[in-house]
């Protein structure tokens, strides 16, 4: 997938990208990890923790976190736009 003249490797598609937006805005905001509440969070966080731009805790793998590749993925897509 290419986000905006970013090549992203391995590719993500509309669901972990949103997953990833949500998480790391969550995680600024409560400084606690993203709860997965909705069907798109489930397919996006397979996806995200599969190209290890997420991560799911120990203790609960209903709760996932951002990593710093999918933090620097993040920043990358908001600087192109």
């Amino acid at each position: 997938m290419k986000a905006e003249g970013y090549v992203v490797d391995p590719p993500i598609g509309r669901d972990a990208h949103n997953l990833l937006y949500r998480a790391n805005r969550f995680y600024r905001m409560h400084r606690a990890a993203y709860p997965l509440a909705l069907d798109s969070d489930q397919r996006g966080a397979e996806v995200a923790v599969a190209g290890g731009y997420a991560e799911r805790l120990l203790d609960d793998p209903h709760f996932v976190r951002v990593t710093q590749k999918g933090r620097l993925y993040l920043q990358a897509v908001m600087r192109a736009h």
